[in-house]
């Protein structure tokens, strides 16, 4: 199973985006290998909003139509942000000062570490920082 993080859903669905060709190949490969992906609301969230943003809402509906039916056919597992994780999400948030995680970030840590992933597609080395793998690998990463 592998994490899908918002730099990843990012760089997969809009092909202006410089890591558009690097996550393009490792999305299809994931596929092709039977690679089970699971992402959260929370990601969903920030990455409707991104796209809205940064391509408009008719983009953004399309990205839900795809994710929407990597949910149908298994492809897909979405995690909900519980109370639970919420609350641990808020520990990892409250106990490192010294890095500049995102709540969102601590979210997507609990949920990874709790469903047994080790590696996160994306872009975001804070990843790294808590132990997990980051793919596809590349230099030049947003954190």
């Amino acid at each position: 199973m592998v994490f899908v993080d918002t730099g990843g859903w990012i760089a997969l669905a809009v092909k202006r985006d410089r890591f558009h060709k690097i996550a393009a190949t490792y999305y299809r490969k994931q596929s092709k290998n039977k690679v089970r992906l699971i992402t959260s609301n929370y990601i969903l969230a920030e990455t409707y909003t991104r796209i809205r943003y940064d391509d408009g809402h008719a983009e953004a509906l399309q990205f839900n139509a795809i994710i929407q039916e990597a949910i149908t056919v298994g492809r897909l597992y979405l995690q909900w942000v519980t109370p639970a994780v919420h609350e641990e999400a808020w520990r990892i948030f409250e106990n490192y000062e010294d890095q500049d995680f995102s709540f969102v970030d601590c979210t997507s840590f609990i949920i990874t570490k709790h469903s047994g992933a080790k590696e996160i597609f994306g872009f975001d080395n804070h990843f790294k920082t808590m132990g997990f793998i980051l793919k596809p690998a590349i230099t030049g990463s947003l954190h």
